[in-house]
């Protein structure tokens, strides 16, 4: 059964090297070697019999254009039929149908049924690692709220809101939610690990779930500090950056202040994810109802800020 993107183009394909190109995708098209991801991707499609399906790579990058570029499902299907620098991209011919919503939803269903909502982020950060571009030195960890999709349910109303969604406070401000848990590789600020929780998870609760403890450093912000997370640092053999938080009836000291504010000055880089992700993508709000669809998307964006990085370190 053919389940590649067709490498061959047909005559009227000969008309898209005239149209104007796109120079981000031709050189992320470059930068990465597909060939891991569409075999992970074809172990969905099992049977050797039957109608072929839509070639899956062709689907997972339709979602990375989808997710990178914050559009719905029909919006993808129009501009992926509309723009021809976007077509080769996705490794669509003039003549050959673009994939449609249905066709969209089905492929992140098939995605959850394997298991595979979780893990394309580390397909993808393996390359990076051969590449030599996560480097391990330092890992800066954080977490982002993220809106649900539907309003939060009333008191008396015990069938709305999103079931697997919490609530939680920031700034005096009640929020209603998922929370997004991200360590990213401070060199290059890649994204290493992502989680997803309701947002009424403390942050602190998935620092060991981001963190692999591979790394030479981490860098967090207070609300990371506690005695027992110092000795999982000293048994990992990871030096301790997380800021440190006073107790009651002690203050800091000056030395821990400095040290605060150095540490606090490597951790802020970590806001260059979640400034993209809102400002660019805006992705404050999920666009889902349930984790495991909401976590799906978080991996693909994650994966677009990777990519977007790798285009830009490619050039640099």
């Amino acid at each position: 059964m053919h389940t590649t993107t067709n490498p061959q183009f047909g005559l009227l394909d000969s008309l898209m090297p005239s149209a104007r190109a796109n120079d981000f995708l031709e050189r992320l098209d470059r930068a990465l070697d597909w060939q891991p991801l569409e075999a992970a991707l074809q172990g969905m499609y099992p049977a050797t019999t039957g109608r072929p399906p839509c070639p899956p790579l062709a689907l997972f990058k339709m979602s990375l254009l989808q997710h990178c570029y914050g559009l719905s499902d029909p919006q993808c299907e129009e501009l992926v039929g509309d723009r021809l620098s976007w077509r080769r991209f996705v490794g669509l011919g003039l003549q050959d149908p673009v994939p449609d919503e249905t066709t969209l939803v089905n492929f992140r269903k098939r995605l959850r049924e394997h298991g595979l909502h979780e893990k394309l982020l580390g397909l993808v950060n393996r390359q990076l690692e051969q590449k030599g571009l996560i480097l391990k030195t330092c890992t800066l960890v954080d977490a982002t709220l993220l809106a649900a999709a539907r309003r939060a349910p009333g008191k008396e109303d015990k069938t709305g809101g999103d079931g697997e969604a919490g609530y939680t406070v920031k700034g005096g401000q009640p929020h209603y939610g998922y929370k997004a848990h991200v360590a990213v590789d401070e060199t290059h600020t890649l994204i290493r690990q992502v989680t997803l929780t309701a947002a009424s998870v403390h942050d602190s609760q998935e620092f060991e779930t981001v963190v692999r403890g591979d790394e030479e450093m981490v860098v967090a912000d207070k609300a990371y500090w506690s005695r027992e997370r110092c000795e999982w640092c000293g048994k990992k053999g990871v030096a301790n950056g997380i800021l440190r938080k006073a107790v009651r009836g002690e203050k800091l000291r000056a030395c821990t202040i400095r040290a605060n504010r150095l540490f606090s000055a490597i951790r802020c880089q970590i806001e260059k994810v979640f400034g993209w992700w809102k400002r660019s993508t805006g992705y404050r709000r999920v666009r889902y109802v349930g984790r495991d669809p909401n976590r799906l998307e978080l991996e693909f964006k994650s994966i677009c800020w990777n990519l977007k990085r790798l285009v830009t370190l490619d050039g640099a």
